[in-house]
């Protein structure tokens, strides 16, 4: 089933596109009717739509839960108007205690660029399922994006991690405002794995400025991609080699530069035949399990015409977009990283942890023996709850 944008979604987006368009040159004016245009922009975190969500895609622990649109920022600052973007609030079993339920602001890992891979309509795996579930039967509410052009209009930039930011923590605004009981607290963690760890590494650097109305304790990233020029000459799934096998993270990559950089980066000057005529079904309906299935046996060479020269064009625009900032974050961190993945380079999220910590973030990084790409979260979960417990005891940041 295709997700579609509520009719209220698509009225406020539309209002908005006009009041914008109606003032525009107009951003230095200062009469009370450009003052009152501003002051009528919908605030990011805006809860545009609530429904019930379907009891198949409950997560164990859950009282009560809900499929939300909301407005967020969109990742391209010159964007005429905040975008809308849906995600899924779960609620706990049993009496909130005193202040409400602590929210966890919940980032996914890749599922893919179309509509259709939107976890609040699609599921999650069994690996999230359980995750999730045991931080909801410990008393945290799940605040879970699709992120930016998951499920509603507009593409979805995978990996620009500021736009990733903005849905996690708007989520976590828009889920209070879906809460009938009004039972869920402003204390509140970003946690997330892979795509979604580096989700929850951008949350801690721009969430002081962007939500300082809710109370941030912390942001724990599971096996999260950085460092990427090391990631791509070490790891085989982002390397472009034609030899290597079919990597499904260029195509993603590439909707998201199609999307972010469209006269940096051309899809159709970088495909061959057959990626040409695959590269549609990524951007409407194949999620990333379907396009590893599509891709088996086949190589780079056989989708990708990627020379150096644009290998390089192509790392620099990630970095910009995708890097993780080092930065002093003012609440603390904790990085999980299997020793045993293949998808991430082991040692980068090690650097990362550790330049972070140089800035003078207070870090916690852990490697965990065996435990791959998709292990980690079973593999961390004891130690990230009393992480997590720990921070709940903090005073409040400010």
């Amino acid at each position: 089933m295709t997700p579609t944008i509520s009719g209220a979604a698509r009225r406020l987006l539309r209002g908005l596109a006009a009041l914008l368009l109606a003032t525009a040159g107009a951003a230095g004016a200062t009469s009370p009717a450009g003052a009152a245009a501003r002051a009528a922009e919908p605030v990011p975190g805006t809860l545009v739509s609530s429904q019930p969500l379907p009891l198949d895609l409950w997560l164990p622990g859950t009282g009560a839960a809900y499929r939300i649109t909301y407005v967020s920022t969109p990742a391209d600052p010159a964007a005429p108007a905040p975008v809308v973007v849906s995600g899924a609030v779960f609620v706990p079993q049993g009496t909130p205690p005193a202040g409400g339920w602590p929210v966890i602001g919940w980032a996914h890992a890749t599922v893919g660029v179309a509509d259709p891979c939107a976890p609040s309509v699609a599921g999650r795996p069994q690996r999230d399922v359980d995750f999730l579930g045991a931080w909801l039967r410990a008393g945290y509410a799940v605040a879970a994006t699709d992120y930016e052009g998951l499920g509603t209009p507009s593409p979805h930039p995978y990996l620009r991690g500021a736009s990733e930011a903005y849905g996690v923590v708007d989520a976590v605004r828009a889920a209070r405002a879906a809460d009938p009981k009004g039972s869920l607290s402003r204390t509140w963690l970003a946690v997330g794995h892979s795509q979604g760890g580096q989700a929850a590494l951008f949350t801690g650097a721009l969430q002081a400025s962007y939500a300082p109305e809710l109370d941030y304790r912390g942001s724990v990233a599971l096996a999260p991609p950085s460092q990427w020029r090391t990631l791509i000459a070490a790891a085989e799934p982002f390397d472009f080699d034609p030899a290597k096998p079919a990597s499904p993270f260029v195509f993603l990559l590439l909707e998201m530069m199609r999307a972010a950089h469209p006269g940096a980066i051309d899809p159709a000057a970088l495909l061959t035949p057959a990626g040409a005529r695959l590269f549609p079904e990524v951007q409407k309906s194949l999620c990333v399990g379907d396009l590893i299935q599509r891709l088996s046996g086949h190589v780079n060479g056989d989708f990708f015409a990627i020379d150096a020269a644009e290998r390089e064009t192509f790392t620099d625009l990630l970095i910009k977009d995708a890097e993780i900032p080092i930065t002093r974050q003012a609440r603390p961190l904790y990085i999980a990283q299997g020793t045993a993945d293949t998808l991430v380079f082991p040692p980068a999220a090690q650097t990362t942890a550790g330049l972070l910590a140089q800035a003078g973030s207070a870090v916690t990084f852990r490697f965990y023996g065996g435990a791959d790409h998709l292990g980690i979260e079973a593999a961390a979960l004891p130690d990230l709850l009393s992480w997590a417990a720990d921070r709940l005891h903090d005073r409040p940041a400010g």
